[in-house]
């Protein structure tokens, strides 16, 4: 039974799930151990409902700022905790669908849905608009998939760039050929995830169609490196925030905690004040292994804004 998919049914239940990134390929056993045991505390003291696996490739864009390293497997990964976890928590594993021809993904899904007993997807795009890929767009990909007996019942996620042109057309598009929910870019600042909301609620309540969830996307920062790694990664960090978190050494790790709690305020704040009804979650990410002990505070931070606003929003609902 997948228990993620279930508990994804009521838009108001709070969901939190965890991206962890996968060890080095070829690590030793002693290194892919003590991933695992790092996430143990998480499970512990996070109410996590699922563990998402993103698949690292060397992006497009350039230059980058920290050599890639090749990842573990994400499928293999996903294999690991689902044996030391158990039932603890579901596990959703990222496929870029768009680098192989579909061919090739066709027999990807096969085995992963018999082989791996993977049930979660995100089906990730391209990096760049200007590429032309040899994969199906993600759109396209759901339906093929959706259409298809062969391999299973998958639950579909993609992803959210917020301050993308049209994204709120994209993700209807997204949602029509079988997306069940959204995971956004990590955010730094509130500007352009309240456009998208407020828009893309606008646009569903046109078409008369519900809204997906999306699940809002936060990182910690321990580094100067790592503000340089998120900004080529895509993230907006107004520079204000960014003098504020590096003004000096010592507590850079908790200044960003205090930014990303003040962001999730103000996004929970305009929900509530704007009425949108576009069911939310949280999604943790540690971006860099050193962040993962960061990672476990700056949930709990965000856990609480999150699940007084939600509450509040949810009372209200039913008076």
């Amino acid at each position: 039974m997948n228990s993620f998919r279930l508990k994804m049914e009521d838009p108001w239940q709070q969901l939190v799930i965890y991206t962890i990134v996968p060890p080095p390929a070829g690590a030793p056993q002693a290194e892919i151990e003590a991933r695992l045991e790092s996430m143990q505390g998480l499970l512990y003291d996070l109410p996590v409902v699922a563990i998402n696996i993103p698949e690292v490739r060397p992006e497009a864009r350039s230059p980058r700022v920290t050599p890639f390293t090749p990842k573990m497997e994400p499928r293999s990964f996903a294999r690991l905790i689902q044996e030391r976890f158990d039932h603890r928590g579901e596990v959703i594993v990222d496929r870029g669908i768009v680098y192989t021809h579909w061919a090739n993904q066709r027999q990807w899904l096969m085995k992963t849905w018999r082989d791996y007993r993977i049930r979660n997807l995100v089906l990730v795009g391209g990096d760049s608009s200007r590429v032309r890929y040899p994969g199906p767009s993600v759109a396209e990909a759901a339906r093929l998939i959706g259409r298809s007996f062969i391999f299973g019942d998958f639950f579909l996620g993609g992803i959210t760039i917020p301050g993308r042109p049209n994204e709120p057309e994209r993700l209807i598009e997204k949602a029509r050929s079988g997306i069940a929910f959204f995971i956004s870019q990590v955010i730094y600042e509130a500007k352009h995830m309240k456009k998208l909301l407020r828009d893309y609620q606008e646009r569903c309540r046109e078409l008369r169609v519900e809204p997906k969830r999306i699940f809002l996307s936060f990182a910690p920062i321990s580094s100067e490196s790592d503000v340089r790694f998120l900004r080529w990664w895509g993230v907006e960090i107004p520079s204000e925030f960014e003098r504020f978190i590096l003004r000096e050494k010592s507590g850079i790790g908790e200044r960003s905690t205090q930014v990303a709690e003040q962001i999730l305020r103000e996004l929970m704040g305009f929900v509530e004040n704007e009425g949108i009804s576009v069911p939310l979650g949280l999604n943790i990410e540690h971006v860099n292994q050193r962040n993962i002990h960061i990672s476990r505070e700056l949930g709990l931070a965000l856990l609480e804004t999150y699940g007084r606003q939600r509450g509040k929003s949810l009372a209200e609902a039913h008076l």
